[in-house]
């Protein structure tokens, strides 16, 4: 890395940093590298001056995106806070690095003067109507509430309230949350009016969620070599820090948590979609989410024909926040599955690819090739993006509303010395083919020495085991295995009696050598909802299907 470096110094209070950053990142491009860095102090960027470009952001809203650190093509660069303190402010994405290598992010934290998901308190309850004191900025007005007055405020038109408990920090674990219409609400005193009943709830505290997931905090997409290292996001508006279609990433001493506010991101705090190589989470805090804490996943998408037997074959998108990413590269290969069983069936050795929209990736390859039993529409996966080799370790996970790690579609992973204490599974390891088409099978997963505390405790969770691996795959094929090896070993897990963990279509699934501490300090009823599970409540702890080698030993239940 050249170097050569640009400082940046806190400009006065309430200017725009964009024409500094600018100014510098032009700077450091023009010398073929080196670093920015940003001196001690608090930065203020507005959208003036901002960039402006129509983005794709896996599994957050696509849209034109006003971006502040806008980094894109540059290589050899390091960006340094050195504990600085960025706030934004209006609908602006923070940071977006877009084909970079060689890309160091450190020292530095995110935060917004706008709110994206807002505290709100029950001030009184009368005649039917329940009056709340919102926090964050907003506006009452034709009976409705303004937050950020832009083309994309509360687009669809909701109001999720998440009941929250305020002594223990996290979603009341018997209550649903209350999806409300921002439309014909009353104001009184600064308190707003909802004709709801909320009485039957045991707090009055409770976070509203009214964004789509247009504002995450950062985003680094066809990056390759990225060092992510003691940066913190305190608010965002989707994922709190999103990889996409990048290759080898290091990330370190990252905190998505929050700061003055209940909730941090909106959505996932770390979420990665079709990474390549190695990636490796260590001693990170993820707390407050509303969604999932890490989300690792490769991706299907449907394999079809322009013109039936024609040579024009294309990826569809399965998933429309998948939109917009090819996936495909040329001279990757394509493995086609069928959709109801997960099962491949072939291989295709792709000559090009091209993304002709944001729907629609044209893949070209030797028809010759392609089985006798491909129906159009079965779905495809690169095989190049399902090989990442995974490390999470010495990590802190306790989601408001979510699970702690999902796992889909890598070659390889390790998670060992976290501390768990989630609203949904700790961890959760799956496949789908049918919604979100996050693929695909794991091939090898070690979880051992890691703390479960208490998880899996909210009663109308999705999955109902604390690590639950669960392929959502509707036919299970005698002597086929989805997932490859994965085996649960020397953990503690605090919980009262109930499933511990559940294996389905796993080639080899081991459970030994963990202790399981009953504590009846927290209720655990089992929820009646359909979700991520297959097992009832049973006299076991640990539960298999279609798991062709089981191992079983030496788990002490204290």
């Amino acid at each position: 890395m050249s170097k050569y470096e640009y400082v940046i110094t806190p400009p006065e209070a309430g200017k725009n940093t964009i024409p500094l950053w600018q100014d510098a990142l032009a700077a450091v491009k023009s010398a073929g590298g080196g670093k920015i860095i940003f001196a001690p102090g608090r930065y203020d960027f507005f959208p003036e001056g901002c960039s402006q470009r129509y983005c794709y952001f896996s599994n957050n809203d696509e849209g034109v995106k006003t971006i502040a650190l806008d980094i894109v093509g540059v290589n050899d660069l390091s960006v340094e806070g050195c504990g600085a303190e960025f706030c934004f402010y209006g609908r602006v994405s923070p940071l977006v690095a877009v084909h970079c290598r060689n890309l160091r992010v450190a020292g530095f934290t995110v935060d917004f003067a706008d709110s994206f998901v807002s505290d709100a308190d029950l001030a009184e309850e009368s005649d039917g109507i329940a009056w709340f004191r919102i926090g964050g900025q907003h506006r009452f007005e034709n009976g409705k509430l303004i937050f950020t007055g832009d083309f994309y405020d509360n687009m669809s038109g909701k109001l999720l309230f998440y009941p929250f408990d305020t002594e223990k920090n996290e979603f009341v674990w018997d209550a649903h949350a209350v999806n409300l219409s921002n439309s014909q609400l009353l104001e009184k005193d600064g308190l707003i009016g909802f004709r709801h009943d909320f009485s039957g709830f045991p707090t009055r505290a409770f976070i509203i969620k009214h964004e789509l997931r247009l504002c995450p905090g950062m985003v680094f997409d066809n990056c390759t070599d990225v060092d992510l290292t003691g940066v913190s996001v305190h608010h965002a508006a989707g994922m709190g820090v999103l990889f996409q279609q990048s290759d080898n990433i290091n990330i370190s001493k990252l905190q998505v948590v929050p700061r003055g506010r209940r909730a941090s991101a909106s959505d996932d705090a770390l979420h990665l979609t079709e990474c390549r190589g190695n990636i490796h989470i260590s001693d990170s805090i993820f707390a407050g989410t509303l969604d999932d804490s890490i989300n690792i996943h490769s991706v299907y998408r449907p394999l079809k024909e322009r013109i039936p037997g024609g040579h024009f074959y294309y990826l569809d998108t399965g998933h429309y926040q998948q939109s917009g990413l090819a996936g495909a590269r040329p001279g990757d290969t394509l493995e086609l599955v069928k959709n109801d069983t997960g099962k491949p069936y072939g291989k295709l050795k792709l000559t090009n690819a091209v993304l002709l929209n944001k729907a629609i990736t044209k893949v070209e390859f030797d028809p010759a090739e392609l089985p006798e039993e491909f129906v159009p529409g079965d779905c495809a996966r690169v095989l190049e993006s399902a090989n990442a080799e995974v490390i999470v370790e010495n990590c802190r996970f306790s989601t408001v509303n979510g699970r702690g790690i999902l796992a889909a579609g890598m070659k390889k992973a390790i998670i060992r010395n976290n501390f768990f204490h989630t609203s949904g599974a700790a961890i959760f390891v799956s496949g789908d083919t049918v919604f979100w088409y996050e693929a695909g099978p794991v091939g090898e997963m070690e979880i051992y020495g890691n703390t479960f505390d208490h998880c899996c405790y909210r009663r109308w969770g999705a999955t109902r085991e604390i690590v639950s691996v669960f392929p959502e795959i509707s036919t299970a094929v005698p002597g086929f295995s989805y997932h490859g090896r994965i085996c649960v070993r020397n953990n503690v897990f605090r919980s009262p009696f109930r499933m511990l963990v559940s294996m389905k279509n796993t080639a080899h699934a081991e459970v030994v050598d963990n202790r399981f501490v009953i504590d009846d300090s927290r209720v655990y009823m089992p929820g009646s909802e359909s979700g991520y599970f297959f097992a009832d409540m049973t006299p076991e702890q640990v539960a298999f299907m279609d798991c062709p080698e089981v191992v079983v030993k030496n788990n002490d239940l204290l």
